[in-house]
This record gives C-alpha cells, sequence and structure tokens, in this order.
C-alpha cells in the first residue's frame, strides 16, 4: 500500500515540476512592453524575447533575465546591465558602449560584432565561463593562473 501512494506521488510530482520549470522560463509580453515603453525593467523576466534593433540606450536592465534572447543590432549604449543575465543570448552587432555589466553573466552568449567600447566588464562572466577582473573595460581580462 505504502508503495502504491509512493509511486502515485511521485507520478503527479514530476508532471507538475516539468510544467512549472516549462512555464517559469518563458518572457512575458507585459516585461516587454514595460521595457520598450519607459526603459525601465529591474528583475524583469525577458528569457527568449525577440529584441532585434530595438533602440534600448541609457535602459535599466539591472538583474534582468535576457538568457537566449534575440538582441541582434540592438542599442543598450549606456544601458545598466549589472547582474543581467544573457546566457546563450545572442548579442550580434549590439552596441554595448559605455554599459554597465558588472556581475553580468555572458556565458555561452554570442557577442560577435558587437561594439563593447567603454563597457564595464568588471566581475562579469564571460562567453567562455571566465570571470572578467577588476579593471575589465571594453574587454573581459581574466586573472592569470600561473
Amino acid at each position: 500500500m505504502k508503495a502504491r501512494i509512493i509511486v502515485m506521488a511521485v507520478s503527479l510530482v514530476i508532471p507538475a515540476l516539468f510544467f512549472a520549470y516549462g512555464t517559469s522560463y518563458a518572457f512575458k509580453q507585459a516585461d516587454v512592453d514595460k521595457l520598450l515603453k519607459t526603459k525601465e525593467c529591474q528583475w524583469c523576466d525577458l528569457h527568449g524575447a525577440d529584441l532585434k534593433g530595438a533602440d534600448l540606450a541609457g535602459a535599466n536592465l539591472a538583474s534582468a533575465n535576457l538568457s537566449g534572447a534575440k538582441l541582434v543590432k540592438a542599442n543598450l549604449a549606456g544601458a545598466n546591465l549589472a547582474g543581467a543575465y544573457f546566457r546563450n543570448a545572442d548579442l550580434t552587432g549590439v552596441n554595448l558602449r559605455n554599459a554597465f555589466l558588472n556581475k553580468a553573466n555572458l556565458h555561452g552568449a554570442e557577442v560577435s560584432d558587437a561594439n563593447l567600447d567603454g563597457a564595464d566588464l568588471t566581475g562579469a562572466v564571460w562567453t567562455d565561463g571566465k570571470k572578467c577582473v577588476e579593471g575589465s573595460v571594453s574587454e573581459c581580462k581574466s586573472a592569470r593562473l600561473f
């Protein structure tokens, strides 16, 4: 009897976990609308959002989830991206000039042709998974191990 109850409980819990996992990682349209209207979206869920070519210069996206987002040729010049999560995002050709990326996570992100002039990358996790040291401006400088 106990085994049957355990099997039934597990068969209910596991699908619920998969459902919760799947729904918690999709962007919220309300967050996208808020960002485009106000350029303020701290802690927003923008996972997988299509923001190609968006003018987000000076936007506040601190601690936002932008993993898997498509930001191709977007303008994020001067944006506050501290602690933002860009894992596997497409940042091809994005303008990050003078952006604040302190402690942002860019692991797995595509950054080819991105403009990083003056971008503060201190404490950021770079595309290859290495942590950028203090003074990483315009490029990620990692600590030497030897």
